[in-house]
């Protein structure tokens, strides 16, 4: 009687045991597809079982495409794998799971250790009086603190990845090739050759003004400074010899004339 009731113990822990590895299952799922409308299949995927950890979209000259990351349960996997297989042409397919009950239990382990000597440490603290051994004591806190931490930062991570499959989405449209330019008529060709012919004829009449005005307005200033100058220099020459006969008139003797 004793020797069934522990075999049934056994097989009863041992369910137990297997249950829970199966509970803590990381699975992930990745699926790329090339679709005919892409927006139709976004709006089925939305539909279905779970929720988006994350989605982008790309938009090129030749394709559109879009990247899910959904959380689903175990029970709807199956179920969503025939869903999106039906979306279109399945280009890759890829599938894989890892068991994390042995790493959870890892990780428990390894925190009820650094809680352990997080208590004796405390402990030797409070019954310390010496400086040395409380700085001692006090940066090793720190440490074991730290790396209590970064295991249960870890473990809540895999607690996390336990708790659902995770299924990567890739969705392409390829976009229809743009249909080449009908080619132009004589009529048009001829008019487009006539106003290329225009604009570079005023082009250059342009270039060519520009050029005579660059030209020019030097010239212009400096023949004027030199009429000026020629003028100043004429007429004092001018008021010089003006001068000149008018001195010459004043100083000539007049003749007296005798009556006979």
């Amino acid at each position: 009687m004793r020797l069934t009731a522990l075999t049934i113990l056994c097989v009863l822990t041992l369910c137990t045991i297997v249950y829970a590895s199966d509970r803590q299952l990381r699975q992930n799922y990745t699926i790329s597809i090339e679709v005919e409308c892409l927006d139709t299949a976004m709006e089925i995927i939305h539909g279905l079982p779970g929720f988006n950890l994350d989605s982008s979209t790309t938009l090129g000259e030749t394709r559109r495409s879009a990247q899910f990351r959904r959380r689903v349960s175990g029970d709807n996997l199956r179920y969503v794998q025939a869903v999106l297989r039906d979306l279109g042409d399945v280009v890759s397919e890829h599938e894989n799971a890892q068991h994390l009950a042995a790493r959870i239990m890892d990780l428990d382990v390894r925190i009820s250790a650094l809680d352990q000597e997080l208590a004796r440490l405390t402990a030797i603290m409070e019954a310390s009086t010496t400086l040395d051994v409380l700085i001692a004591v006090n940066d090793r806190i720190s440490d074991v603190s730290r790396n209590r931490d970064d295991l249960i930062g870890q473990l809540n991570v895999a607690v996390v990845e336990s708790q659902g499959p995770i299924i990567n989405i890739s969705l392409t449209e390829f976009l229809p090739a743009a249909s080449p330019a009908p080619s132009d008529a004589f009529g048009r060709r001829l008019a487009d050759r006539f106003t290329n012919s225009l604009s570079t004829t005023r082009s250059g009449a342009e270039s060519f003004l520009v050029g005579v005005v660059r030209i020019t307005v030097p010239l212009v200033i400096w023949i004027g400074i030199l009429a000026f100058v020629w003028l100043v220099v004429w007429r004092r020459c001018v008021r010089k010899r003006l001068t000149k006969i008018f001195d010459s008139k004043k100083t000539k003797p007049q003749e007296v004339k005798v009556d006979e």
